[in-house]
């Protein structure tokens, strides 16, 4: 009895080389069923498999709302292996499937991870920004105020691809000129773009930017 996490793409016609490592192959065309984010999302990434076999494997939702975990946990202790499928990234990071794997641990369940991509950790790499310590903010705050500016850390965080522009212009008014502001957009895809720096800069050069509805990562660096 094994829950299998398992790393998805990060976005749509990704090079699966880049995303999915081979062992994959033999762990994912024998799992009994999937706890998914979402089932249309969970078939695109299972058609890089046996997907003959695989479409007809059950699926159980994992989301927010979910508090059932004893329950839909129990083929996992009649000896089944089950893999968590997310919508886009690794499982468990800013996601749901953290309270599945919790309840899995206590229930004494084997848990395995796989490596695979993550936003969060590729835009700080790419960011060039102090990485020794930094702290991940979960979504932008819908209302984004000074506060912000109080953590001297680097800070990452994620936001839904419509609200990038919004939280963008916002952000460009609570910050002073000589913070650093990072946006990291479609990683791993032929349009990628990581821009890093100075307010200041972005405020003349804000009309060459569009990030509406692209996958983006905000990261920011305040100084004194």
């Amino acid at each position: 009895m094994t829950l299998h996490l398992l790393p998805n793409f990060l976005g749509p016609n990704q090079d699966p080389k880049f995303s999915l490592v081979p062992i994959l192959d033999e762990v994912v065309n024998t799992l009994d069923g999937f706890f998914v984010e979402t089932p249309k999302e969970a078939r695109v990434y299972l058609k890089h498999f046996q997907f003959d076999i695989l479409k007809e494997k059950p699926m159980v939702i994992v989301d927010k709302r979910t508090e059932n975990f004893e329950e839909i946990l129990e083929p996992l202790k009649n000896k089944e292996n089950w893999g968590v499928i997310v919508d886009a990234g690794l499982p468990c990071l800013a996601d749901p499937g953290s309270r599945l794997v919790a309840a899995a641990r206590s229930q004494g369940i084997k848990i395995i991870a796989y490596p695979g991509p993550s936003s969060i950790f590729l835009a700080l790499m790419l960011s060039g920004l102090d990485s020794q310590s930094f702290v991940f903010g979960g979504y932008l705050p819908r209302v984004i105020d000074p506060s912000i500016r109080k953590e001297k850390r680097t800070q990452v965080y994620i936001e839904t691809p419509y609200n990038n522009m919004k939280s963008f212009e916002a952000l460009l008014q609570i910050l002073n000129d000589q913070d650093t502001l990072g946006i990291a957009c479609d990683l791993l895809s032929p349009a990628q773009e990581v821009v890093v720096q100075s307010v200041k800069i972005w405020k003349k050069r804000i009309a060459f930017y569009e990030f509406h509805k692209r996958p983006a990562i905000f990261l920011i660096k305040i100084y004194a």
